[in-house]
């Protein structure tokens, strides 16, 4: 996921308020002359954190174009068609066409933001479902648990703002917010087959990396692991993609396991006795040269260096 933007935006100016509000968030009314607003936003095209202070009241109405799930403290009341509630007493959701009608009053609200697209990508790998169609039963959590989780994956993700610029923090950072946000609001459809499906996808994904630790010696492909868990090599992918978090392709994790059994074998041998190029060639990397790229991108230092220690 591209286009990173690290936006932040402070007034206690109704009319650059009012101008921002209505450029992001549609039809906005402040209703007091004196206060302020803030907002700051981090993410790409794929999903964003947003946190809005309203230091004033306001009625905001806005169709949404992607979903949102938000959390607040006391004083955001908000309604959708005859459902309606209170942001801090329960986090809820702003699904694609519906039309939002919020009343802020001193207010902090903290927003997740997904494109639809991508959360549908992101649950149809999850499930092994790849007809799946993302949308919600509802506007709160399943229950009170998983509220809670939820809204701890939130706090944890916000401690994360500071280095959301990374592509890799990021992809964590969005893996592990879609995937709470999954399992925490009631997604339509049989929940009993999606578990049944993830839990399908983790047995694979658990085989397939003991396998290719097992086996990361051998001149084995990532068709051989596959075949190894019992299934096809595009099962195998999905399940990489709904479980990886070291790698998000197979070849990725039997590269990995390839390079931490070199480095632990750098560690073990004695340097009168071994060659680097023996040990590259031990653990699958017929190229010195490209072994100790691999290695020097996975450790930070030379592989030589490590064996002379």
């Amino acid at each position: 996921m591209g286009d990173y933007f690290d936006t932040q935006m402070m007034t206690a100016e109704p009319s650059e308020a009012l101008a921002w509000l209505q450029e992001h968030y549609g039809r906005v009314d402040i209703q007091v002359e004196d206060g302020s607003f803030a907002e700051h936003a981090v993410g790409d095209c794929g999903f964003a954190l947003r946190r809005l202070l309203w230091k004033c009241r306001a009625e905001v109405h806005y169709e949404a174009d992607r979903f949102y799930f938000a959390t607040s403290t006391p004083g955001y009341a908000w309604r959708i068609g005859s459902a309606e509630g209170e942001y801090s007493v329960e986090p809820g959701i702003v699904q694609p066409g519906h039309e939002l009608v919020g009343h802020a009053d001193d207010s902090s609200v903290q927003l997740v933001a997904f494109d639809a697209g991508h959360l549908t990508e992101t649950a149809q790998a999850i499930y092994g479902d790849d007809s799946l169609s993302v949308r919600f039963d509802g506007t709160g959590p399943v229950s009170p648990r998983m509220r809670d989780y939820w809204l701890a994956t939130v706090r944890w993700s916000l401690t994360q703002l500071p280095v959301l610029g990374e592509p890799l923090v990021r992809a964590h950072v969005y893996r592990a917010l879609a995937s709470a946000t999954l399992e925490a609001f009631p997604l339509a459809g049989d929940p009993r087959e999606r578990r049944a499906s993830a839990l399908e996808q983790a047995a694979i994904y658990a085989a397939a990396t003991a396998w290719m630790d097992d086996h990361a010696s051998l001149p084995v492909t990532a068709a051989d692991a596959a075949r190894a868990a019992g299934t096809s090599a595009a099962g195998l992918r999905r399940a990489f993609v709904a479980n990886g978090t070291l790698a998000r392709t197979p070849e990725g994790y039997l590269a990995q396991a390839r390079i931490s059994a070199a480095h632990a074998d750098l560690v073990a041998s004695d340097p009168t006795g071994s060659t680097i190029a023996q040990i590259a060639l031990r653990w699958g990397f017929a190229d010195a040269a490209g072994f100790a790229a691999a290695y020097r991108d996975a450790y930070g230092s030379d592989p030589q260096a490590t064996l002379d220690r």
